[in-house]
């Protein structure tokens, strides 16, 4: 039972973090930035992007980069600055999305631990059995109900193994998409916002 739920809670942190994976994405077809490759961005053209920016959600990898860009080069007019900021939050972006997978990792560790805890009060199990057996038959013991009790035993760690190669793979796969998105809000950043900022006196 255990070893089930723990596994069904992997399942869901899963499906959580690919449909926040899902609607990061979708950030990407709102237009926040101007993508034609003759616009050139200062300082007041920025503001109604932030604006735009402000309405969205903004929890999410792109409006928070977009955010933290404008105020930069607003504040401080620097195109380096801006430059130095977007590579420093990249930095954080990922390290948060590492911070997001320790459950996953704690439950990927548990549930072969619990596969193994099964077999062992499985065999002990089995051993008493025998025991019980032993003392009340004088003697004699019934081998198939020893096997069928070892049997389940083995059987728990067999399934925690399993069970924890299935989330080990999909934990790879949802933090691989999630990292992904975070590389492609820099590069759409770095491409329609940072190339495109120039310096001047406003």
């Amino acid at each position: 039972t255990f070893l089930w739920l723990a596994f069904c809670i992997g399942l869901g942190e899963i499906a959580y973090r690919l449909f926040w994976c899902h609607k990061e994405m979708q950030e990407f077809g709102k237009s926040y930035l101007p993508e034609a490759p003759e616009v050139l961005l200062g300082a007041k053209d920025l503001v109604p992007i932030y604006r735009k920016v402000q309405q969205g959600q903004k929890t999410l990898f792109v409006p928070r980069l977009i955010s933290r860009i404008v105020l930069q080069f607003q504040s401080a007019k620097s195109v380096d600055r801006a430059n130095s900021l977007l590579n420093s939050s990249l930095d954080l972006f990922l390290h948060e999305v590492e911070l997001r997978y320790n459950m996953l990792r704690y439950l990927v560790w548990l549930i072969p631990s619990l596969g193994f805890l099964g077999t062992v009060v499985g065999i002990i199990a089995g051993l008493n059995l025998a025991a019980v057996q032993y003392k009340e038959k004088a003697g004699e013991i019934d081998l198939a109900a020893v096997t069928d009790a070892l049997a389940v035993a083995f059987y728990t760690t067999w399934l925690g193994l399993l069970m924890a190669a299935a989330l080990v793979f999909l934990n790879h796969l949802a933090q691989g998409r999630e990292e992904g998105v975070v590389n492609r809000a820099g590069q759409y950043c770095l491409d329609h916002l940072i190339n495109k900022l120039y310096e001047r006196n406003t």
